[in-house]
């Protein structure tokens, strides 16, 4: 029984640093931040219009 119960406390007490982690530095466990998805969103835009003036240049005069 002592060992089901210190498991189980070794059980909640790493699942809190895991959530405290995922909360603070959601960076550090793979977990896409609000900051990185603004960023990705920006990349995205700058990639579309770069297609756009490329495929603007190609079509014949």
């Amino acid at each position: 029984m002592d060992i089901v119960l210190a498991m189980s406390i070794f059980f909640v007490i790493v699942t809190m640093i895991f959530v405290a982690i995922a909360v603070f530095l959601p960076e550090w466990m793979g977990i896409t931040g609000k900051k990185a998805k603004k960023i990705i969103e920006q990349q995205q835009d700058r990639k579309e219009e770069n297609q756009d003036e490329k495929n603007d240049s190609e079509k014949p005069l």
